[in-house]
């Protein structure tokens, strides 16, 4: 049976050995290619020569030559199933997936019992987003083969994209039911698993994939991951630097960076960052979280030019620019801090905290009447706001208005305020 194979290919490097079974290959499908021209010279009606000449190109990735050999087979015999087949598998190495598609049909009209052309039109319908058409395909080929263990693990994919979560972990079970020893479904059941947060669970299923292939990157770095999402820090670290240690990954330093930053080595976080970014210098995520390093380190300038970084690449998410006022609050410039806060209320008129942080900056350029009305459309968003109601009391204190301030610092201390107690005594008589 002759299926499209989709293998991750984490090796870059390979032994001598290795590298004389592909010379050996190469050099056995020209001697095929050398073999059935001279056969076609002298039969030039032979379908099976141009068939096994396009075969061997086929191995040879010279997909046209083999298209065009393909062709030749199928007009010296319009019902050669074999042909309709791997021109199928070629078109679709040339990513024509539509004109794959017509083959794998035309080939399936010629065997209604081909798991292959089942199999191999749902990956071209998958590329083409049809996942619906390739969940139908798939089912086909389990049903003539219930034993072929890419049939379940890629139905199971396509369950995933159109959000069927529950069937596609039941494919992905099938698949290990099928095959134990395959490693990809236990990475996709993880994937799944890490998506519904079921973190332990899903650890245990990159742990297996990790068994079964001890260079899987991407299974270190998703366990990496689960680890970080259960704040086990040192632990998320040793997975995302063994991934790293197998290849590059913008991932892998980000996610490490942001590890080290919950271990409070903020110096570490930023070098981390700082490799994502040489990377993939449009890497937003990373100049944010850096951002957020520098700023624990009082490098606010630094953090400043992080929020600049992440805006121009995310100018729709009003965090960037919260995050970039409170690097102007911090160096002071109050003026330009409110501008931030109130481009980030326009993105997000909900965003509490912009309100609050405005109020502060108001305060501070003595606009306090502008400051209360900020802390008042934080207090009418979220009416438990404790710290709200303390710096409005205090702000309403500084305009004479001593009843409103008391209030409000007695709301404080209802809703836990630690610092409304100090407060009442001080200005409440």
């Amino acid at each position: 049976m002759k299926k499209l194979f989709f293998l991750l290919l984490l090796l870059p490097f390979f032994v001598d050995g290795q590298n004389k079974a592909a010379n050996t290959d190469s050099a056995k499908y020209a001697s095929f290619v050398k073999y059935y021209t001279k056969v076609i010279v002298k039969q030039p009606t032979d379908a099976t020569a141009y068939y096994k000449r396009g075969n061997a190109r086929f191995n040879l990735d010279d997909f046209s030559g083999s298209i065009s050999d393909f062709n030749q087979a199928i007009r010296l015999d319009g019902k050669y199933e074999d042909a309709f087949l791997d021109r199928g598998r070629a078109k679709y190495a040339l990513k024509d997936y539509k004109g794959s598609i017509e083959d794998y049909t035309q080939t399936i009209a010629l065997d209604a019992k081909s798991s292959a052309a089942f199999y191999n039109r749902g990956l071209a319908k998958r590329y083409l987003e049809d996942f619906k058409g390739a969940i139908d395909d798939y089912t086909q080929a389990i049903a003539i083969n219930p034993n072929d263990r890419d049939f379940f693990n890629d139905r199971g994919i396509s369950k995933k994209h159109l959000q069927d979560i529950q069937g596609a972990i039941e494919d992905y079970t099938k698949c290990i039911a099928v095959d134990p020893n395959f490693e990809s479904p236990y990475y996709n059941r993880g994937i799944v698993k890490k998506e519904l947060k079921d973190y332990k669970g899903a650890m245990e299923d990159f742990s297996k994939a990790i068994q079964l292939m001890p260079d899987d990157g991407d299974a270190y770095c998703s366990r990496g991951d689960c680890k970080r999402h259960l704040e086990d820090y040192s632990g998320a670290i040793e997975d995302y630097t063994k991934d790293l240690s197998i290849h590059e990954d913008v991932d892998a330093y980000t996610s490490r960076g942001l590890s080290k930053f919950h271990l409070n080595d903020n110096n570490g976080a930023i070098a981390d960052y700082t490799k994502a970014i040489a990377i993939d210098p449009k890497y937003a995520n990373a100049y944010y979280n850096r951002g957020l390093a520098n700023e624990a380190l009082n490098n606010f300038a630094e953090f400043l030019d992080d929020c600049n970084m992440y805006i121009s690449m995310e100018p729709k998410d009003p965090d960037g620019y919260f995050k970039r006022g409170n690097a102007k609050f911090d160096l002071e410039d109050y003026k330009n801090a409110i501008e931030d806060y109130t481009a980030t209320i326009a993105l997000d008129p909900k965003y509490t905290d912009a309100y609050y942080n405005r109020g502060l900056a108001k305060r501070n350029t003595e606009d306090l009447r502008g400051s209360v009305d900020d802390y008042s459309s934080a207090i009418l968003i979220d009416p438990n706001n404790a710290d709200a109601y303390n710096n409005r009391g205090i702000v309403k204190q500084l305009l004479k208005d001593d009843a409103g301030a008391c209030d409000d610092f007695k709301k404080a201390l209802a809703l836990g305020s630690k610092n409304a107690a100090d407060n009442i005594a001080k200005f409440c008589k």
